[in-house]
């Protein structure tokens, strides 16, 4: 998600069938060598099966993908550490080399990092649509309506012929996650996950704490998130953040003087409809006219604010669109896309449609997204996309926050344009073992040094206490840009 690419690329699986090397509970699991790209030595690789239908324990099944880097020391330690993925729609072992190399690289010395796709994602089954205006293949669907109903019809018909999308849930998924840990022989494990992860690693906690050693939560989401609702207030938050940054640091301000008046005139001359504006195809590299939506190109604002990296692009991206050139615009729209071929979007409507939308009310919508520059129209337009989508059940009290005893850390960024630190502040208070981490100019993506040796020391502890936080501190935003880099 991040300029130019995505923050974690897929992580190439070539599966070697050579003779097995582990096995963990008995008979379950046969990992084998298999070779992945971006982590030297490669891993071990096997996938278990899971009825789809997990109370009828029948019908259909779902081979989960699996993929197990093992402890460089001899003996491992008992406890492993858990990547759990963010999307919706994330497959973890897709993360595997920037995660193995950058938040875990320390703690494979001594501990198992094991990752496996959620049913639905990756290589489990993935639940993939074709194409719901999301590719930049597409440059009118790409800046055009958010979710047409069409395209998302056509995305549920196509998969309702092999699967149940009603069985695509988290406390699903977290079931099947924990039948791969008995399957692989380990008692308790260490969770650390961002993004949606956090609110799948909260459920499994709920679930099964006795299994649980310790979890870190980056850009933390709870059961109770509501998403996209928070998405509006979040995105606010991070814009004026940066609004005020660059008005404190001298060469923004010189170079962006009225960044905050030229931005909401961009908006107002969506008053009247779409826009008509040229952007560069990424497939021939030439100029290209489209129509811009609002409500599109406020989202891939907001994308631009996922990350501090990216975000010092909005000032350019702004003043140049205030200027009639939507050509940075379009660049970075198409360079950082949240919806990304990696992401399964059946498996982010069948979560967010069970989780989340139901428990969305009107006046909710109103007070969550008014005065702010993303408005209704993300939340509704995701509301319209769930009319389409079958919904099945989750348990009732599914949204109640989740109090635990389980060591935790929390970490958000101050400038989070999709999970806001307040988040994180209310849940927090149910976890007396916790340590809430909150770093400034930070962003959703909280990446860097100190963000992975933070990870590793709490691990290696299992507990907060003693814990050296300060290199927090020095958080700060990298230089804005002046041009396209």
């Amino acid at each position: 998600m991040k300029f130019v690419k995505q923050r974690f690329m897929p992580a190439l699986l070539l599966f070697m069938c050579m003779s097995p090397v582990f096995a963990g509970g008995p008979g379950k699991v046969n990992l084998r060598p298999c070779r992945v790209s971006d982590v030297p030595g490669g891993g071990r690789c096997d996938t278990y099966d899971v009825f789809e239908n997990r109370l009828a324990n029948a019908g259909r099944k779902i081979s989960l993908n699996i993929l197990v880097l093992p402890a460089l020391s001899t003996p491992a330690a008992p406890d492993p550490v858990f990547w759990l993925e963010g999307g919706p729609g994330g497959a973890s072992t897709q993360a595997v080399g920037p995660v193995s190399q950058n938040y875990l690289r320390g703690l494979r010395k001594d501990h198992d990092l094991v990752f496996v796709d959620g049913r639905g994602t990756g290589k489990s089954s993935p639940l993939k649509c074709d194409d719901i205006g999301e590719t930049p293949s597409n440059l009118d669907g790409y800046f055009g309506k958010l979710f047409p109903s069409g395209l998302i019809r056509a995305c549920r018909e196509k998969l309702e012929k092999t699967a149940d999308l009603t069985l695509y849930t988290t406390p699903i998924a977290m079931d099947d996650l924990d039948e791969v840990r008995n399957a692989l022989g380990y008692e308790r494990i260490n969770i650390a996950a961002t993004s949606y992860g956090t609110l799948a690693a909260q459920v499994y906690i709920r679930k099964y704490p006795q299994h649980v050693r310790s979890a870190f939560l980056v850009g933390v989401v709870t059961p109770g998130f509501k998403l996209p609702l928070p998405f509006a207030r979040a995105a606010q938050n991070a814009l004026d953040n940066l609004f005020q940054d660059c008005a404190v640091d001298q060469r923004c301000h010189d170079t962006f003087p009225n960044l905050k008046e030229e931005f909401y005139a961009v908006l107002a001359r969506f008053d009247h409809g779409p826009l008509d504006v040229k952007v560069i195809d990424p497939a021939t590299k030439r100029k290209r006219a489209v129509k811009l939506e609002r409500e599109n190109y406020v989202e891939h604002l907001r994308a631009l604010l996922y990350s501090t990296p990216t975000a010092r692009f909005v000032p350019l991206v702004v003043h140049q669109a205030f200027l009639n050139n939507f050509i940075p615009f379009g660049t970075m729209a198409t360079e950082i896309n949240l919806g990304g071929p990696q992401t399964s979007r059946g498996l982010y409507f069948s979560v967010t449609c069970e989780e989340a939308i139901p428990f969305i009310g009107e006046k909710e919508i109103v007070d969550e997204t008014s005065g702010t520059f993303l408005g209704d129209r993300r939340v509704r337009a995701h509301i319209a996309a769930c009319a389409e989508w079958p919904r099945g059940k989750v348990p009732e009290d599914f949204i109640q926050p989740i109090k635990s005893e389980i060591p935790v850390i929390m970490f958000s960024g101050d400038a989070d344009a999709a999970a806001p630190p307040w988040i994180a502040d209310a849940a927090i208070k149910l976890w007396p073992n916790g340590l809430l981490i909150r770093a400034p100019h930070t962003g959703h993506q909280v990446d860097g040094p100190c963000t992975w040796d933070l990870m590793q020391a709490f691990i290696r502890a299992g507990s907060v206490r003693h814990l050296d936080t300060s290199c927090v501190e020095g958080a700060k935003r990298p230089p804005f840009a002046s041009r396209l880099e």
